[in-house]
């Protein structure tokens, strides 16, 4: 059993160098980070973006790059990781950092986005369900949440090959021995659950518009817009 002061230890103890091993620990980095932009760029008026299991605030970064001018609340667990957040956007007056609970506590205010980065996979998959209902319940009309994270293989044999995969892709990736190893040790925290369980959780949640938008081996973003008209979307 996973207990949340283990993954608030591991995550605070990597927090500094959290940033500098991401290129190495995710082979797709870019591609992960950037798919879910387009549609971000699509919610038409979209004013707030809430970041849960935000971290060191990295995929705020992508979608802050892209969209400056909305308002960033960052939410994680992890005060050391946030602390990293707050020195990333020092000085921008559109960030807040608040400190949040993905498995019980309930998200404050509503939003017109909602994204998540490789926070959501820690949790078990009853969590899972709970947390998809609350962030339904905090967007907006319209609004769109997604999950940059990572998912199970849709078999066993598929699992086994994502997960072979990618030990030896990152140890020949250049990264250091003593990270690899905290790396690996850090995916015993993982409850990993499979893309389709979780798009079905989703629609579950009551979002009427769920899909994948980018898949590489275990790393997918996916998600869905509540109560979205397709007549009104900017296509």
């Amino acid at each position: 059993m996973i207990l949340i002061d283990d993954v608030k230890q591991q995550f605070g103890n990597v927090s500094k160098k959290y940033d500098s091993q991401r290129k190495y620990l995710i082979p797709c980095f870019d591609d992960f980070y950037r798919a879910g932009l387009p549609l971000i760029k699509s919610v038409a008026n979209a004013k707030t973006v809430l970041d849960i299991g935000a971290g060191t605030g990295l995929f705020s970064q992508f979608v802050y790059e892209q969209n400056p001018h909305l308002h960033f609340t960052l939410a994680d667990i992890s005060d050391p990781m946030l602390s990293v957040a707050r020195t990333r956007f020092q000085g921008r007056d559109n960030f807040d950092f608040i400190e949040l609970d993905l498995a019980t506590d309930k998200i404050p205010g509503k939003f017109d986005i909602i994204i998540s980065g490789l926070a959501i996979h820690h949790l078990t998959d009853a969590d899972k369900q709970k947390l998809y209902t609350n962030i339904y319940a905090a967007l907006n009309e319209g609004g769109l949440f997604i999950n940059a994270d990572q998912v199970t293989g849709r078999t066993m044999l598929f699992d086994s090959l994502y997960k072979y995969q990618w030990r030896e892709t990152v140890s020949h990736s250049g990264l250091e021995h003593d990270a690899l190893i905290q790396a690996f040790e850090r995916t015993k925290l993982d409850r990993l659950a499979p893309l389709e369980k979780q798009l079905k959780m989703l629609e579950k949640a009551s979002f009427n518009e769920v899909d994948c938008f980018y898949k590489n081996l275990s790393f997918a973003v996916f998600g869905g817009f509540r109560d979205a008209d397709i007549e009104t979307a900017v296509i």
